[in-house]
Order: structure tokens, then sequence, then C-alpha cells
């Protein structure tokens, strides 16, 4: 019998989810192979986890990630992880794609994966497979209408988590860019508490029918919100990592989001920073409490001995970090290591016990690699590759790892490019006039992280380095070869016009 937890999730799912036709190409059901469970934590830091060498300011004996640390030491850690952005569409839609921005194209937040070329996403590899596929997502960004779904049903189902994407009235305004309500439908997803409990209620159903019900192995999609600001938790939990934690704390956690749009006026002293932290280690410990209880139904139902678990981010946030002389707050600004330096760690069969993979890696670089350790073939024609080699000791350095970032609201056209411990960022370096509209030069930066891993101290001579000349020819190659991905809708000219420089709704200049 299904649960009733099950059936009320099961019946909310969106139509676009239920009409779509699978994948041309048959399908058989897999046997033998692994199970997988991919778990996305929205804005987690690589360097607020405890696998990470990471200790809370104001309580220095507790963990944020205990569970995380578990799978660490009976799987693997890799130490250098990049986020194909500073945000949620762009990093997530490269997870799917197992392509960097610029190459599946959607930069901007009324754009969408093209699905004129065909192509299969992660989900559908999966379920070509024979794999039962299911996911569930919790913010605007994860929306299938963004491609999610690729060329059919590649998720069996794909739930949303929050009541408030469920509304058909905030769904048309996701998908019709032209009402130009995207922001007070990001406004609720900032202002939603407590999401992972509604994440758990519907993924422990779903285990517990699919153990009950089949014998296929799946491929499960969970997307927890907790994390991204603003930063609410229980009032025992916040007291864990903020002793002394009172209205005003809880004032910050309310208040953290930026003003879209607004770039300066940002007060914070360096102890309202700290605290607000805290504040982000309590919802960090929130999510890592739940992922734990849904690896402990995989134990209860004699499956966590069968299934690959991965566990990434798509982006960090800026707590006030100074890069030359300037103070960063938030994400979506920069590609700084602060947001882009993401933990992925997993554990399974296959997975080598304890190992530490130094060489560098891209979000992009996920899905080829889950599918490796599930035995499948290797996803042909995308740029992200297995990570196998690396961890094999075949390749010490690690991948060649692209990240890129646009946003018309600060203004930024930024990319950037890693190769082990070598970082080049090059800001505004691609357009034809070489300016931004307002008049700001192009940038090139470059920086040794082994020595300067808080890039504070730009590499100065950068004439002859090797290096430098390699970022920036793939960098330069990666703009020349960029995408413009279909749009949702075009803006009318008087909504275009009042929502110029407004954070997640752009504007697509012809120029770019």
């Amino acid at each position: 019998m299904k649960s009733k937890g099950f059936t009320l999730c099961s019946a909310l799912l969106f139509s676009a989810c239920n009409g779509s036709e699978s994948p041309d190409s048959e399908s058989s059901v897999a046997t033998g192979g692994p199970n997988v469970l991919l778990i996305s934590i929205d804005s987690l830091r690589a360097d607020h986890c405890t696998p990470y060498d990471y200790r809370p300011e104001f309580a220095p004996n507790e963990i944020t990630t205990p569970f995380l640390q578990r799978i660490a030491e009976e799987g693997m850690v890799f130490e250098h992880a990049s986020a194909s952005s500073s945000w949620t569409l762009p990093s997530h839609l490269s997870l799917f794609s197992a392509e960097p921005p610029r190459a599946h194209g959607v930069r901007l937040g009324r754009q969408m994966l093209d699905r004129s070329q065909g192509k299969v996403r992660l989900a559908g590899q999966f379920k070509q497979a024979g794999y039962a596929t299911y996911g569930i997502w919790s913010a605007p960004f994860l929306h299938p209408a963004y491609g999610y779904q690729g060329n059919g049903a590649e998720f069996d189902r794909y739930v949303a988590a929050e009541e408030y994407l469920r509304e058909g009235k905030n769904s048309d305004i996701i998908t019709d860019p032209k009402q130009g309500q995207m922001m007070a439908v990001h406004g609720l997803a900032d202002s939603t508490y407590g999401n992972s409990p509604r994440v758990n209620e519907i993924a422990l159903a779903w285990l517990d029918e699919h153990a009950s019900d089949s014998e296929q192995p799946f491929f499960l999609f969970l997307h927890y919100w907790d994390v991204h600001y603003n930063y609410v938790t229980e009032d025992e939990l916040a007291k864990r990592f903020l002793p002394d934690f009172g209205e005003e704390d809880r004032v910050l956690g309310e208040n953290f989001t930026p003003a879209h749009g607004k770039e300066e006026g940002y007060d914070y002293t360096s102890e309202q920073l700290a605290r607000i932290k805290a504040l982000y280690d309590a919802e960090i410990r929130s999510v890592d409490d739940a992922i734990a209880e849904v690896y402990a139904k995989l134990e209860e139902l004699g499956l966590a001995e069968d299934t690959v678990i991965a566990v990434i981010s798509d982006h960090g946030d800026h707590f006030g970090e100074e890069h030359e002389g300037e103070i960063h707050l938030f994400h979506h600004r920069s590609l700084f290591e602060e947001v882009v330096h993401i933990p992925f760690i997993v554990k399974g069969p296959g997975v080598p016990i304890g190992v530490r993979v130094d060489g560098t890696v891209a979000l992009y670089d996920v899905g080829p690699t889950v599918l490796d350790l599930a035995g499948l073939p290797a996803w042909k024609g995308v740029a992200g590759r297995s990570a196998r080699p690396l961890w094999e000791g075949k390749n010490e350095d690690g991948h060649e790892v692209l990240m890129d970032l646009l946003h018309p609201g600060v203004p930024t056209e930024t990319q950037a490019w890693r190769h082990g411990k070598f970082k080049g960022i090059w800001e505004l370096g691609f357009r034809p006039t070489r300016n931004a509209p307002n008049g700001i030069p192009a940038r090139f930066r470059a920086y040794n992280l082994a020595q300067d891993p808080h890039e504070t101290l730009p590499i100065a001579e950068l004439a002859g380095n090797e290096l430098v000349l390699r970022s920036q020819a793939a960098m330069q190659q990666a703009a020349q070869q960029t995408f413009r991905a279909p749009q949702m809708e075009e803006l009318p000219d008087n909504v275009r016009s009042g929502l110029e420089g407004t954070g997640y709704v752009d504007s697509l200049d012809d120029d770019k």
C-alpha cells in the first residue's frame, strides 16, 4: 500500500512532467547496476563543510556536516571541485547537461535549454539504461521548463517540494517572463524556511514505494534549499552555532537577502557577518541531518550498500570577503573561490575508501562520473568527463575547468579558468567593444591558489606565463563558441526597461 505522504505529494506534480514522452531510444530494465542518489545543496560553500577542515567560529566543538564527514571517510572527497557559475540556474543546468554555461547557453534567468537538438540530459542517461528516475526540486530555477526534463520525460516524476512552486500562477510567472514578476517568486523562495523536511517527506515515501513495487535500480535527485539565504532555523539549532543567539540575530538572518539590483549601502559590521555565518552553519547542519535521515532509510530498506551517493552544491556565498579593495556579499556577483569552490563527496560500490582527490574537477563532470560509477556507457558529445583518472592517479592536476557569469545588473560578464592550482579570471574580456556599457575596462587576473588560496595577491608578472596563455586561449574559444539559448519569452520594451539591472531578471543585449 502507498503511504499517505506519497499519495499526497505525487498528486501535486506539474502537468508538464506527466505529459512528456519518453526518449526515443528503447530502454531495457537495468540489472546489476547500483542505485544512484545525487544530492544538490543549494549555496553550500565547501569551506564550511567538515570534510574540508571547517570549524565554526563561535562553537568550535560543533560540526556542520557530520554525515558528509562519514561518507567522506567511507568514500572519496574531491578537494577542488568548481561550480560552473555563481548562481543556481546555469550551475544546475551544467550539472544536468554536462556542459559549461557558454556551451549550454543558459546564462540569464529567462533562458532555457534548447530542446530542438534532441539531447538527452543526465536523468535521461539513466532512464535509457532502464533506471527508475525521480527528482525533487525546491526553488524556481529548478522548474522543469528550464530544460531539466530534456528530450522527453527523463524523470519518471519530477516533484516540487514547496507549495508555492505548485501554484499555477507562480508557474506561469516562471515560464512567462513578460509578466515581470520573477522577483516576487524569488522572494517567496528566499523567505521559504525549513525546506528539508518537505523534501524528505516525499523522498522517504518514494523510497518505501519503490522498494516494495520495483526491482529497478533508481536514479534519485534531491535538491535542498535551506542553506540558500535567508537564514532562519530552529532556535535550538541556531544556539548550537551561536550560543548567545537572540532577536537581533534572528532579524539579521531573516533580512540577509540582497535587494536585487542594489550594489551599495550594505553596512554589516565584521561582527554581524560572523554571526550571519553562524546562522548559515546552522542551516548547513539541518540539511546534513536531513541527508542522514535519507541514508538511514536506504539502510533500513537494505539498499545502502548498493547505492552510489554523491553530494554537491551549485555555488557558495560571499560573507564580506575582500578582493583588491572590494568587499563582496551574497552570490551571482563574482567567480572568486568563496562562491565557486563547492563540495563533491561520493560513496558507494566502486568508490575507493578514504581517498582525497587533489586535482580539479568541474560541476559538469559530476554526471559523467556517476554514470561511470554506475557502470553505464560514457556520456558522448559533452564537455564533462568522468573523474576516474584522477582517483586512479593518472591525471595529477585534474581537469581544465571553465566557469562563467553574466550579470547585467552589476554589470559583469566574467569567465574563469582553473587547472590544478592556477586560476585565471577575465572580466569583460570578450565584448566586441572591450568595455562595459559604463566604460569599465576589461581586466584579467591570475592566481596561484597554492600560495594565495583567498585570491588577494594576483600574479604580478603575466607576460610569457604559459598558464596565462592557456587560460586566455580557452576562455577566448569558449566565448567565440557561446551558444545563444532560446528565451522563454521576449520581454516587451516597457517591461524590459523597468527590469534593467534587477538581479535575476536580466537583459540580453545584442552584443553579449
